[in-house]
């Protein structure tokens, strides 16, 4: 069977097309549901409203002079400091409290409750500060980031702004920080994923990219937390220009080995980059640091409030030159690393593989060279918007592409758990399982150790192996296997009522869960694993015509079997 090409775009831009959204989608047509995607409002009333309710098992034992559940944000020890810019704020007075505290004796506090999302509005600084006691436990610093994986998976599942949030993954992905490499990345993460990512997600992508590169995860994961001349560390620079601009496609090095060979450089405008680029590069970013509460020497200690910082003692002024263009000596406070970012969020390049990335992530693995160039020149000519993404992704959701060719995409496994549970109108709740296996499925979401972000192409999510631990993966929400903690099926009754029948309640789940996906002998092979039974170990099979009660003690169960399997179908699982 053949999807219809509404169905086709509406799985590609959302993380996963159900029957109530497609219906709406088609009553207003493509065109104002795209717009009405492109500008998202405040409100999201289900998401929201699942987030507030949302509550997390912690449990541990800690032993210090301060109850721990009064050092996290909001509790009596915490403390901000106010009024200080990011750049130059003091660092905070030791806290009062926080020193009678330690003159006191330690004592064992047991920790063991269910506790709401209470970090994903709080500011950086006090996130930095709380988390940057020495008492503070690993627990409650790792479930900073816990918090925003919660938040993420609810938000996919039932958010009304998909779009919006298909690009947030998208850009995690783009920028890709592991937040397992440091605690500190782990603890402010509910502000970089707020302040950062969901920020820009629709904005301009050059103040994306340096808000990204001052964010304290990114100077810390990449190292440029401790960059300073003579030698600069490179590592922030070279990723910049292969990873989250121009790409790897413009790295020229192999080619030319000198920077006035490359192409287009004596009139500075080179076509690509190589390794002399990156370390010049480099050296621009020196001084670029975070207000992390750290003492360079006995009279400086930078500030403490988690933000960026900018170290002058540290920075290289000396003369560079970086793609062809001269950076003149001695130039103001960031000047430097400024220009650079403008060279690399402008070339031309970035615009062609952030444009084929987009493509890729919203339409195929291989998308076509024409489809590439034309949304490279909307994210050209839109280079200095502040909506910079709205006009590019309004060109690639009404592209005719992306209503055809369906099956050129693979559901990475957090898309295939979100489709799964809108598919089925599932009543979901998180818990702290959910991450682990997800990552066991190969997408653990913000744990992904290379700085190149998961893969995005079929090749990659196709093993056996991968396949079937998504299908172990549903079956169990599917089937009680969280215990209740997770999942509320509730398939009864989302089951109509003038389904009664073995066939009827069947065919609803694969129309439902599939729609005009499944071929003919998919959905009678299926139908007829559904019918099933066994009587004296042989198995038996209902008259598909024959009644079924829908209270049936073991319905349940067999219902989630069944929607489980119709996930596990090549059909579903692509898009």
């Amino acid at each position: 069977m053949k999807p219809s090409p509404a169905f086709v775009a509406l799985n590609r831009a959302t993380f996963g097309a159900t029957p109530e959204e497609l219906s709406r989608m088609e009553k207003m047509g493509w065109s104002t549901w795209v717009e009405e995607q492109l500008k998202p409002g405040k409100e999201d009333a289900e998401a929201d409203k699942r987030i507030a309710s949302q509550k997390l098992h912690i449990k541990y034992e800690h032993e210090g002079s301060i109850d721990p559940r009064m050092m996290k944000p909001g509790g009596k020890m915490s403390m901000m400091a106010e009024g200080k810019s990011m750049m130059m704020a003091a660092a905070p007075a030791p806290d009062a409290e926080a020193v009678k505290a330690k003159e006191q004796p330690k004592k064992t506090f047991k920790i063991d409750e269910k506790r709401g999302l209470t970090l994903l509005d709080m500011p950086l600084e006090q996130l930095f500060q709380v988390q940057n006691r020495e008492e503070y436990p690993y627990e409650e610093r790792e479930r900073a980031s816990l918090e925003v994986e919660t938040a993420t998976i609810l938000r996919a599942c039932y958010s009304k702004w998909q779009v919006r949030e298909m690009l947030v993954d998208f850009w995690h992905n783009h920028f890709n920080i592991d937040i397992d490499s440091d605690d500190t990345i782990r603890a402010v993460w509910p502000a970089y994923d707020r302040d950062v990512i969901r920020k820009h997600a629709l904005g301009n992508f050059r103040e994306m990219v340096q808000a990204v590169g001052q964010s304290l995860p990114m100077l810390y994961y990449l190292n440029n937390r401790s960059s300073r001349a003579s030698p600069a560390n490179e590592n922030y620079a070279r990723e910049l220009f292969e990873l989250h601009t121009l790409g790897a496609e413009h790295y020229l090095n192999h080619l030319y080995a000198k920077w006035r060979e490359v192409p287009g450089a004596l009139e500075g405008k080179a076509e690509g980059y190589i390794d002399q680029d990156v370390y010049e590069a480099a050296r621009a970013f020196t001084g670029w640091t975070a207000a992390d509460g750290e003492e360079e020497d006995e009279n400086d200690r930078f500030p403490a409030t988690g933000g960026f910082y900018y170290y002058d003692k540290w920075h290289d002024p000396y003369q560079k030159r970086v793609l062809g263009i001269e950076l003149e000596p001695n130039q103001p406070a960031l000047a430097d690393g400024m220009a650079v970012l403008d060279i690399a969020a402008f070339h031309p390049g970035t615009a062609i593989y952030l444009s084929r990335k987009l493509c890729r992530r919203f339409i195929a693995d291989e998308p076509t060279e024409a489809l590439v160039k034309r949304i490279a020149e909307v994210w050209t000519s839109h280079a200095k918007s502040p909506d910079q993404m709205v006009h590019v992704m309004r060109e690639i959701l009404l592209s005719p592409e992306i209503n055809t060719g369906f099956g050129q995409k693979t559901k990475r496994p957090f898309e295939f758990l979100a489709s799964f549970i809108r598919a089925s109108g599932a009543d979901f709740r998180q818990n702290e399982d959910i991450g682990y296996d997800l990552g066991d499925c190969g997408q653990r979401l913000f744990s992904w150790g290379p700085p190149t972000g998961h893969p995005d192409t079929a090749d990659y999510w196709q093993s056996p192996n991968s396949l079937l631990k998504r299908w172990k993966f549903v079956r169990d929400l599917a089937t009680d296997g969280y215990e209740g903690e997770v999942i509320r099926m509730n398939l009864i009754r989302h089951t109509p009522e003038d389904k009664r029948t073995w066939q009827a309640i069947a065919d609803h789940w694969m129309d439902q869960m599939a729609p005009s996906l499944l071929s003919e002998n998919t959905r009678d092979e299926l139908s007829k694993w559904f019918r099933q039974y066994e009587d004296d170990d042989k198995p038996q099979w209902h008259d598909p015509d024959a009644d079924i009660a829908l209270n049936e003690s073991d319905l349940a169960e067999h219902l989630g079997e069944f929607i489980s399997l119709i996930a596990a179908t090549p059909e579903f699982q692509l898009r």
